[in-house]
């Protein structure tokens, strides 16, 4: 079984316009995540559903380690109109960008090819 990486899901959401980065939709309206992520803040997440302690990110160039091997997070991105968040690839892969704020997907972020996340 080939895995499609976090830069392929990226680039077929840009291509398509699409907010689906990974497998699942945004389960909550934006008003019922945004009590899970505050407004400002990205949040990622290593359940789905927005489960699991999150890590919450709000000021630029505040790097964060994910320390996850879980294959099924989720991420709401609740900062400032059109903000994105930047996502640190493991190996060569390089880096990979959300959509601009708000923007959320609620399963099947791979955390295994992410190193760190810079939320903007």
């Amino acid at each position: 079984m080939t895995r499609t990486s976090l830069r392929t899901k990226l680039a077929a959401v840009a291509a398509t316009g699409v907010m689906a980065l990974g497998t699942g939709v945004l389960a909550a309206s934006p008003a019922e995540a945004a009590v899970a992520c505050p407004y400002e803040y990205f949040c990622a997440y290593p359940q789905p559903g927005f489960g699991g302690t999150p890590i919450m990110l709000r000021q630029c160039n505040d790097v964060r380690y994910i320390p996850w091997t879980t294959n099924n997070g989720s991420w709401i991105n609740n900062q400032t109109p059109g903000t994105r968040a930047r996502f640190i690839l493991a190996g060569e892969r390089g880096d990979a960008y959300t959509y601009g704020a708000y923007s959320a997907v609620s399963s099947g972020i791979d955390w295994n090819t992410v190193l760190y996340i810079d939320p903007c």
